[in-house]
């Protein structure tokens, strides 16, 4: 998915976008016990957080709690320092977070 020319995503997009929160702190769950954490330590409560929010949407229309819960976690993780470098990292969940935080009236409306 991919959201350019800074227009204004969907909602859609942006759920979309948080499953791909999920997906990545999964996989680095995986690589975290796999191989010893070689990309930053996963962070379990976004991964919940993200697929509680995704699993709501698709059944339903998220309340206003069920979306200030998701921006509350998201805010959360950008505040954590990463045991490891990240920069430049394909498993660093930063951007796409950044990203659905500066649209998340999109989740709200």
């Amino acid at each position: 998915m991919s959201i350019t020319n800074g227009e204004t995503p969907t909602k859609k997009q942006l759920i979309a976008k948080v499953r791909s929160i999920a997906e990545n702190e999964k996989f680095k769950l995986d690589a975290f016990f796999l191989c010893g954490c070689p990309s930053g330590k996963p962070d379990k409560a976004l991964e919940n957080a993200c697929e509680k929010y995704v699993e709501i949407a698709e059944n339903g229309q998220p309340t206003e709690e069920d979306t200030m819960t998701l921006i509350a976690a998201l805010e959360a993780a950008l505040k954590v320092v990463p045991e490891v470098s990240t920069v430049n990292s394909i498993t660093s969940s930063d951007k796409a977070v950044k990203f659905v935080l500066e649209h998340k009236d999109v989740l709200l409306a």
